[in-house]
């Protein structure tokens, strides 16, 4: 709007709320206490209101162009989002996707509606929005083949006396670093940290680092990197990966159209067999 048009809407807001809703601090203008009080019940409206127009449209998926924006691991991108372009492609050629990064703010998108879908481990979902599970996965230890120093077996102890490198996205707690001191009592050598499950795979090439992924992804990395795959040495509990989107795009026809193609990739790849490497396990 122009500032005219917008001096006139902040009277009548201020007039409203009996409050001037923005001051002057220094040059900038700030929201007072009443204001930033009002974000985010107006936004959770304005969502309510968006979503619930949608959900009365038509979704046409062999018509529709609209895009979605999906926050997704690299695994994920790696292991299911290539089934889903090939489920999506055939149906709705001109469907759009974006793909962005697990951060530490990726709660506050979605509840902002900047994100409509979330796939990530269930332990890390949200409460107060809807989540369906979609695939299983275990974990894999990965050393470079040229690791001398371990064989195709590694002992618990042996396993805490080299370097490793980890998994972190953003600022999320270590849930794997918290889940292995509660259930062993020992903390592993962080050496490396990266958000990447294959860069992960690929920094331990060349050294005698040890790296615990995600198996699919170990096992991609293993068909084009000089890697060797090793079951842990300790029992890790299945992750699973969930699902999740806001609340008020339950009902959303062109969500519910992407879930059921997103449910389908999810269960051709838990029926698929792991791609062959052809370095032993």
């Amino acid at each position: 709007m122009s500032q005219p048009a917008t001096s006139i809407i902040l009277g009548r807001l201020r007039q409203y709320f009996g409050n001037e809703l923005l001051v002057p601090a220094g040059r900038r203008m700030v929201l007072t206490p009443l204001a930033e009080s009002l974000v985010q019940p107006v936004r959770s409206c304005l969502i309510q209101i968006q979503h619930t127009v949608a959900s009365k449209a038509e979704f046409d998926p062999a018509a529709s162009n609209r895009k979605f924006c999906l926050a997704v691991s690299d695994y994920v991108t790696a292991v299911l989002m290539p089934q889903v372009m090939q489920e999506v492609v055939g149906q709705a050629p001109g469907i759009r996707f974006e793909l962005v990064r697990l951060d530490e703010s990726i709660d506050q998108k979605l509840e902002k509606g900047d994100v409509d879908f979330l796939i990530r481990p269930s332990v890390h979902a949200l409460a107060t929005h809807p989540k369906e599970s979609l695939f299983e996965d275990t974990h894999t230890c990965v050393v470079w083949h040229k690791n001398s120093l371990v064989g195709n077996t590694i002992s618990r102890k042996r396993f805490l006396e080299f370097g490793q490198i980890t998994v972190h996205f953003g600022h999320a707690p270590a849930i794997f670093e918290e889940w292995f001191a509660a259930h062993y009592g020992e903390i592993r050598k962080i050496e490396v940290v990266t958000q990447d499950f294959e860069v992960a795979c690929r920094l331990v090439v060349g050294t005698d680092r040890i790296a615990t992924v995600m198996t699919r992804m170990a096992r991609l990395s293993a068909v084009h990197l000089p890697l060797r795959l090793i079951r842990p040495p300790f029992a890790i509990p299945k992750v699973t990966h969930c699902l999740q989107w806001h609340r008020y795009q339950d009902q959303d026809p062109g969500h519910i159209w992407l879930r059921a193609r997103l449910r389908e990739a999810a269960r051709k790849l838990s029926a698929a067999r792991h791609p062959r490497t052809s370095f032993a396990i």
